[in-house]
């Protein structure tokens, strides 16, 4: 039982990592099986998986244990689309020196009933900023660490234009997965998620549009910044991404542990794909907000 569970484990990070060709798979095979020789439960086997992930490299991939599964998410509860917690957060905004709209979107938790709210929290404030004719937006994505991606994709979508908006790259390079906007819902592919759509029209949908980010920028935060580069109009301001603009998924094992693991990188609406690594702002900044302002009125 054991054997087979590392073995699992193992087959998971080897055919599915985005990095699974920076590892010698046979020899990593061998220690550990060597080193787990007579284990008689899967926590004799997690030291072994643990190595495994880190001879990976990849701050993106991690593995929990039972318990910090329970400690993370509850009981029964389950991750976001990177393995997060829900945050239980809502956007937010205001209007900024009286012409701009602030938008700020927090964690979205990747639980459907949850990302529905925060969708409909979005539209809401969305639709009451643009009320104030705003000369243009500002996207705050600081201290947002990651959980699921579409649910501020589609609140931004009024925002994002028609068509491609980005992808997702697989370890070989090839586009695996097109992210787009149409009718006010995000897709990959001809695949839509289950969101309601955002069916806001905005007095001036091309309007400038500055994006803030620092550190704390990560993970799904990161696709959206990715999602907003190369539109027209639009400049990020701030501090470098959290530095993991990657994809991954949460995987339950049969013992209740998770393995999360990252499977794709990510692409920009031009093609540009993203290496595992901080995005760098257009500008960067320690008032990152105060430089937005001064752009978006020179525009003016």
């Amino acid at each position: 039982m054991p054997n087979e569970y590392l073995a699992h484990v193992l087959d998971l990070l080897e055919e599915h990592s985005l990095r699974r060709e920076h590892v010698d798979w046979t020899a990593l095979r061998a220690e550990a099986f060597a080193r787990t020789e007579g284990a008689s439960s899967p926590a004799e086997v997690y030291g072994e998986i643990q190595r495994a992930v880190r001879a990976l490299g990849d701050p993106h991939t991690f593995f929990l244990t039972p318990e910090a599964v329970r400690e993370a998410f509850g009981e029964g509860g389950e991750g976001g689309e990177d393995g997060g917690a829900a945050s239980g957060t809502m956007p937010t905004g205001k209007i900024v020196e009286g012409r701009f709209a602030l938008v700020a979107l927090p964690e979205s938790s990747g639980d459907e009933a949850e990302d529905e709210r925060y969708v409909g929290a979005g539209v809401a404030l969305l639709r009451e900023l643009d009320a104030a004719r705003s000369a243009g937006w500002i996207v705050d994505l600081r201290g947002n660490t990651g959980g699921g991606m579409y649910a501020p994709l589609t609140v931004l979508a009024p925002l994002l234009g028609e068509g491609r908006i980005g992808a997702f790259v697989n370890a070989g390079g090839e586009e695996e997965g097109v992210w787009s906007q149409r009718d006010g819902r995000i897709f990959v592919d001809d695949e839509t998620l289950p969101l309601p759509a955002n069916p806001l029209a905005l007095a001036a949908p091309d309007a400038p549009v500055a994006v803030l980010t620092d550190g704390d920028t990560m993970s799904a935060a990161e696709a959206v910044v990715i999602a907003l580069r190369g539109r027209p109009g639009t400049r990020t301001f701030g501090a470098p991404t959290g530095g993991v603009p990657t994809g991954n998924v949460a995987i339950d094992l049969a013992d209740g542990a998770m393995l999360v693991l990252t499977v794709a990188g990510e692409a920009d609406r031009t093609g540009h794909a993203y290496p595992a690594a901080p995005i760098e702002p257009d500008e960067p900044a320690e008032d990152a907000l105060a430089a937005a302002v001064v752009w978006l009125s020179s525009l003016r």
